[in-house]
């Protein structure tokens, strides 16, 4: 009987409760987070202030990682749908680190490509947003006097218009 109600359902992926401390990136901060499920392609959350619907993420356990789209968010509880196929067991399996990495002192290793690549296209939408700019002050401005120009010769040939009249006559009469 359940299964003539579910035709033309898709069935759902298996869930393995875990729970499971990570972390999770979003937008700019980390924050601490639970895992309490995962399946092949999702992962139920809870952490204190989750995510909107929408945002993008990064859940990191140990040297694991899970990047997602939050596609649904009620109270300290939200799901996201992973990009790619989550490697449950490796997850799972993965010991917590008893320390933050450490990072090596030199600028490469320092140095955050993202960040630069974030930095170099913001001058970029600023760069054509100043050229977009002054491409339409000039073009207003050439429809501006276009139109002065125009309204120019209209007013000059009703004004010759005007006087051809007279002096044509005075010029007969003389």
């Amino acid at each position: 009987m359940l299964k003539s109600l579910q035709i033309g359902y898709k069935q759902r992926e298996t869930r393995y409760p875990v729970l499971i401390p990570a972390r999770m990136r979003a937008a700019p901060s980390w924050t601490d987070v639970v895992i309490h499920n995962l399946s092949a392609h999702g992962a139920l959350i809870a952490c204190d202030n989750p995510p909107d619907r929408g945002a993008y993420v990064d859940i990191r356990r140990g040297r694991q990682t899970i990047v997602g789209r939050v596609v649904w968010k009620k109270d300290r509880f939200f799901g996201i749908r992973a990009q790619g196929t989550i490697d449950i067991a490796a997850i799972t399996n993965e010991p917590r680190l008893a320390h933050r990495p450490e990072i090596v002192n030199s600028p490469a290793a320092s140095f955050d490509r993202r960040a630069q690549n974030r930095i170099n296209q913001d001058a970029d939408i600023a760069r054509q947003l100043e050229k977009s700019r002054l491409w339409s002050s000039a073009f207003q401005s050439g429809i501006l006097i276009a139109a002065v120009l125009f309204a120019a010769g209209c007013a000059a040939a009703e004004v010759y218009d005007a006087l051809a009249t007279p002096f044509s006559a005075l010029e007969n009469q003389l």
